[in-house]
């Protein structure tokens, strides 16, 4: 006989389900067994099973459930008789006690593998610690004791084993990223990471793991999106071992090399050529290799190089007010995606990444034009609309998955990874304009569109930007601007009633009110 915690509570007899009954004999079973093989008195068994007021039967009705157990645990004796695995519940003063085999109990085996991972992850034995972690962690089948928490009766010991499960995560990616698995766990630790935000470890080593598999830029949002939510939230910095880590991927440090890393490229040093697919200009060595490893002229390990011209997008949702549960939150993350998505779309980009809240476009990609500055305006205001409250695009967001957005626009030379033998994915983005982008997203007021002084000179011609100074945050777009037959300039708000008109084709501006200009943009404190 086995019984299972981590998850329902399920006893199984020669590997088929014991049926238990109800919540009473089911929580008095599950508590007994959290206690396995030590004396539960009375009152703590009845203050489990009622936490709030005891009804005057509640003794009965415990010792009803006793009853039953006990003909549960002992069914079909013959069966096993000369065996003794056999649990039993006895009465001794001043309650119950279970007798049971530990290796029985899936809690157990589970702490016992968890303490072995521990011990060879310290020891250095990473590949055994990956094994024997996936183990324990695979006797998970759920939220533990997840039907008598439906039921009402939530306890502090499965806070704890879950607790438990989320160190042996850490210690298995730790493991995995030392034995240089880093793309095979990205997935996972993307996912784990997401859901537990304040486990700064684990969001460190979604940090590592992106970084070694080529994504820099999405390791540097990682930490800035991280950064922003414990400020604004806890008021507090990130740990000195992150920042440290931010320190060393922006630096390209040495020891964030996975154990068996292939030659890395210094893209700086890459030949200012539109594009690096074939022989390199007479008199350029072509690529140059990094700390004297052999230099591969047209590869960057699986990637080929495109130099060239691009405005990016970059946008950070926050699911406005409080007590989102797991399943809004993933709702929301999925419908900013979508709306991402779909307007860079509509105004000839391209979505380039998407991680956490982090979304970015790409504009320039695969052709330049001179309006790619202006088309990644208008499709910023169109994805703020739409995210925001008040929206009147096509598939406005639930009231209650309703974003605060931060948006930035930065237009400069950058450097387009594609990876070989997948021409149909979004180019990765690096150089200096994405870090650029991400500076002015850090500093952008929530409800603005700021952008950099190349965008506003590219755009402002269709654009209408505040007057002043140029400010360390970046310019703010205010207005879509249209030409007149005139040569006057009509100005229209991107807020408000503009932004049905925003969702005409990028390529042909809406006309504007009869009655002339749209209402101003409400203005955002900064």
């Amino acid at each position: 006989m086995e019984f299972h915690l981590l998850g329902p509570l399920t006893v199984i007899d020669d590997g088929v389900p014991v049926p238990l009954g109800g919540v009473i004999k089911r929580g008095a079973l599950a508590h007994l067994l959290i206690h396995a093989n030590c004396v539960v008195p009375t009152s703590g068994l009845l203050t489990a099973l009622w936490p709030g007021d005891t009804p005057l039967t509640a003794r009965k009705m415990l010792q009803n459930a006793v009853r039953d157990l006990r003909r549960v645990l002992s069914s079909d004796p013959a069966r096993h008789r000369g065996s003794g695995g056999r649990a039993a519940l006895v009465t001794e003063a001043p309650g119950y006690r279970l007798r049971v085999d530990p290796e029985t109990i899936d809690l157990f085996r589970f702490r016992q593998a968890v303490e072995r991972g521990h011990a060879d992850v310290a020891a250095g034995s990473y590949e055994s610690a990956a094994g024997v972690l996936r183990e324990a962690l695979g006797l998970w089948r759920g939220v533990a004791l997840a039907d008598l928490v439906e039921d009402g009766l939530v306890w502090p010991e499965p806070t704890a084993w879950e607790n438990t499960r989320l160190d042996a995560l850490e210690a298995l990616f730790e493991a995995e990223l030392a034995c240089g698995r880093h793309q095979a766990v990205l997935g996972e630790l993307h996912a784990v990471a997401a859901a537990e935000p304040t486990r700064e470890r684990l969001s460190c080593q979604m940090m590592l793991a992106l970084y070694r598999c080529g994504r820099q830029t999405d390791a540097l949002a990682a930490y800035r999106r991280i950064r922003v939510e414990l400020v604004e939230r806890y008021g507090l910095e990130p740990t000195r071992e992150m920042q440290k880590l931010e320190r060393q991927i922006l630096e390209h440090a040495p020891e964030l090399d996975p154990p068996s890393r292939p030659a890395l490229i210094n893209v700086a040093t890459l030949p200012r050529t539109d594009t690096v697919r074939g022989t390199p200009p007479p008199g350029r060595a072509g690529l140059t290799a990094v700390r004297g490893r052999t230099p591969r002229p047209h590869r960057l390990n699986d990637f080929t190089v495109e130099r060239k011209r691009i405005t990016l997008v970059w946008v950070r949702h926050t699911l406005e007010g409080q007590g989102h549960d797991a399943l809004s939150v993933q709702d929301g993350l999925r419908e900013a995606e979508k709306a991402v998505r779909e307007e860079a779309e509509r105004f000839g980009g391209t979505m380039a990444h998407a991680v956490g809240p982090l979304f970015s476009t790409l504009f320039g990609h695969p052709e330049t034009g001179e309006n790619d500055a202006a088309r990644a305006v208008r499709a910023a205001f169109a994805v703020r609309d739409r995210l925001t409250a008040g929206s009147t695009g096509p598939a406005p967001v639930a009231p209650a998955t309703r974003a605060g957005l931060h948006v930035a626009v930065a237009t400069g030379d950058a450097y387009l990874l594609f990876r070989h033998g997948d021409a149909d994915a979004a180019p990765r983005v690096t150089g200096e304009v994405a870090d650029r982008c991400f500076r002015l997203l850090a500093l952008a007021p929530q409800g603005q569109v700021r952008v950099c002084e190349v965008t506003r000179r590219a755009s402002e011609p269709d654009i209408a930007y505040r007057v002043g100074p140029e400010p360390p945050d970046g310019w703010e777009a205010v207005r879509i601007r249209r030409q007149r037959h005139d040569g006057a300039d009509a100005d229209a708000s991107a807020a408000g009633p503009w932004s049905s008109r925003l969702r005409n084709t990028p390529d042909s501006p809406p006309t504007p009110p009869a009655n002339g200009p749209g209402p101003t943009l409400p203005q955002v404190p900064a």
